[in-house]
């Protein structure tokens, strides 16, 4: 868009048709918008880490920490915007892999419990050597 007005400006510089405006309006607007336009573009294809889509186990890894280290497979679908039977797919997946554990609730809910970020599995850490 910052293009189109970009070369009518010039356009308009370079054909001598300045209506009311003057030479250095258009020419100042368009620098004004060959600026917009690349910062727009830069902003468009930057490799910053919140325009790059996570992974779902990423995304259920955020949660898990944020939940301290507990999530049930309802807050995983809610939060991380997958299908139940994605959500339940990589949390087994995880369970298999170690990073999570499969514990069920007193109401026989499934709670992934990921020692990880659970807080007393950090204050209750002990050298491996001892």
């Amino acid at each position: 868009m910052s293009g189109f007005f970009v070369v009518a400006a010039i356009g308009g510089l370079l054909s001598g048709n300045l209506g009311e405006e003057g030479p250095g309006v258009l020419a100042g607007l368009a620098v004004f918008f060959a600026i917009v336009g690349v910062l727009g573009y830069r902003l468009a294809t930057s490799k910053n880490p919140r325009n790059i889509a996570r992974s779902p186990e990423q995304r259920i890894l955020a949660l898990a920490k944020q939940m301290q280290g507990r999530v049930t497979l309802a807050e995983v679908v809610l939060h991380c915007q997958l299908e139940i039977e994605q959500a339940r797919s990589h949390l087994r997946e995880m369970v298999r892999k170690g990073l999570a554990e499969l514990h069920l609730s007193d109401q026989g809910d499934e709670v992934f419990m990921f020692g990880g970020f659970a807080p007393e599995t950090k204050e209750t850490a002990k050298d491996p050597l001892d």
